[in-house]
Formats: structure tokens, C-alpha cells, sequence
């Protein structure tokens, strides 16, 4: 990830393939089309932010991605929001959608620039509304099988969604190459749902085992390099989890409002917490269960 902007109190960050992605359809589509792409896709992020705003988020970041983006923050108005934030950006792209095909019929002669652009509102909204994680459809999808079936098991139904639709997609993308009808941008996205879901799954279950591997080695007094790290309150035990390293043990200092030391978690609290509420639930949470 790189940091690309401050956006008010939110920190813009763009993932390493969304440059390479951009740079292969400037040459497969060209720049028009991708720079309306870019517009379309400008709209839809705005879309999650307003309407997260609006209900009490605190964006802490947004991180881009090839066919979309990721937003992470304080849910001040309660995980209830969450899913109208998550289905904002598919609706926001469908309004513009509408709009630029009444302005189309309107004003026929603009169809250079708005067919282009009502097509790339359209298919992001389709493509964003597909059951599939990163995509808002699959975080909408996780957000509703989470109150049934739990947290991480809700986000790993939906990562393997995305690894069967990326690998059915590349299927059809290398048929239809066979047959002179493939398109670039849909071996572009089977290839950025395989990657997408191989990470959330492989990278879930490394951390998994990171953890649990440290548990074992100080259970049997071995000893461990242990370092302390800094995370905000609003983080869920799952972001921490992902960020702590496999080769340290990790004392985690949670902090509030104004970088205010709520109080520190190690490992074992985290497990637990992981464990008995799920990935869903805040380090502020657990610093008021585990840190007394």
C-alpha cells in the first residue's frame, strides 16, 4: 500500500496493483474510456463516503483497488450502518448511471462521452453488487451471515465466493480468447478476485497460526522477541490480528481520542478475545474485558 493523500481526516491509500491495472487498460481500452473510468469510479467512492459521514462514521482510511476500494473506521452510529455504507457506492454508480443516459437521450450528440460513461457507472455497479469480498456486494453479504454464522466465517464464505466467480470468469475470459471474443478487462477481474480472495483466506489462516504457534512456544517457556505496537481503539480484534507479526510477540497499546492510552492487550487477551466474540469485536472492547 501506498499513501497517496489526506482526504479531511481520512488517509487515502492505493494497493500496488491498482497502477499496473490502470496502465493495462490505457493500452487495451485507452486513455478516454479509463479516465471516465476513473470519473465513474470517483463518484461511486464518494457515494461510501458521504453516506458514511452521514451516519457517524469517522473514516480513518480508504484504500484503493483496482475495480474499487476499501473503507475502515469508527462506526460511531453501530455496525447497523454498516450495510446502507456498504451499498451506497452501487447505488451512487446506478443514480449516475441514470443520469448520464437521460442526459444521453437528451443530448444525443454528447453519446461520445456519456455512452462511455454510462457504461462505466453501470458495470461498476454490477460488478461492485457480485457476493464477493473486496467487492461491496460480498461486504454487504458478510455484514448479513455474520448475525447467523459469526464474523470470520461470514468473510470466509464470501473470499471463496470470490476465488469460484474469479476462477469460473478466467475460464470463460480464456474460452472466449480461443474463440476471438475474450475481454481483457474480465481476465483483469478474474484475476483480481482470485488474488483477492487467495489473500483474505491464505493471509487469515497464516495469522491464525502466527498466533497460535507463539501461544505454544511460551507455553513451553520458550523464549519470544516481543515488541509493543500502537492501534487505535476502534480497530476490530481481526485488523489487529492481521497486522501483528509472525516472528514477535506483541504487546498492543489501544488508544482513544486524542492518542489517550486506554490500556494495553497482549496475545493471549487478543486469542481470547478472537476466540469468544469474534473478529468483529473492538480492541476498545477487549481493553474493558481483558485489562484490569
Amino acid at each position: 500500500m501506498k499513501r497517496l493523500l489526506l482526504w479531511g481526516e481520512t488517509e487515502v491509500w492505493a494497493h500496488w496493483t491498482v497502477l499496473p491495472a490502470v496502465l493495462f487498460l490505457i493500452v487495451t481500452a485507452g486513455p478516454k474510456r479509463v479516465g471516465l473510468g476513473l470519473a465513474a469510479l470517483l463518484l461511486h467512492e464518494t457515494g461510501h463516503l458521504l453516506t458514511a459521514r452521514g451516519l457517524g462514521y469517522r473514516l480513518r482510511s480508504l484504500e484503493l483497488w483496482p475495480f474499487g476500494a476499501a473503507l475502515s473506521g469508527d462506526v460511531g452510529a453501530g455496525r447497523a450502518a454498516a450495510l446502507p455504507v456498504a451499498l451506497s457506492g452501487p447505488l451512487c454508480s446506478l443514480a449516475a448511471a441514470g443520469m448520464s443516459l437521460l442526459f444521453l437521450r437528451l443530448l444525443p450528440q454528447t453519446e461520445e462521452v456519456m455512452e462511455p460513461f454510462f457504461l462505466s457507472n453501470l458495470s461498476l455497479a454490477l460488478v461492485n453488487l457480485l457476493p464477493a469480498e473486496p467487492l461491496d456486494g460480498g461486504r454487504a453479504l458478510a455484514l448479513l451471515l455474520s448475525r447467523t454464522v459469526g464474523t470470520r466465517r461470514a468473510h470466509r464464505l464470501t473470499a471463496w465466493t470470490g476465488l469460484l466467480l474469479g476462477g469460473a470468469l478466467l475460464a470463460l475470459g480464456v474460452y472466449g480468447a480461443f474463440l476471438g471474443v475474450g475481454s481483457e478487462s474480465a481476465l483483469l477481474f478474474a484475476a483480481f478476485l482470485l488474488f483477492s480472495g487467495l489473500r483474505t483466506v491464505l493471509g487469515e489462516d497464516r495469522a491464525w497460526e502466527g498466533l497460535l504457534e507463539k501461544r505454544a512456544s511460551l507455553q513451553a517457556g520458550r523464549p519470544l522477541e516481543v515488541r509493543e505496537a500502537a492501534l487505535r481503539a476502534d480497530r476490530t480484534a481481526g485488523e489487529a490480528l492481521r497486522a501483528l507479526r509472525r516472528d514477535r510477540y506483541t504487546l498492543i497499546r489501544v488508544l482513544g481520542r486524542g492518542d489517550r492510552l486506554l490500556g494495553t492487550l497482549d496475545e493471549g487477551a487478543l486469542l481470547q478475545g478472537l476466540v469468544e466474540r469474534g473478529e468483529g469485536v473492538t480492541l476498545r472492547e477487549l481493553v474493558f474485558l481483558f485489562d484490569r
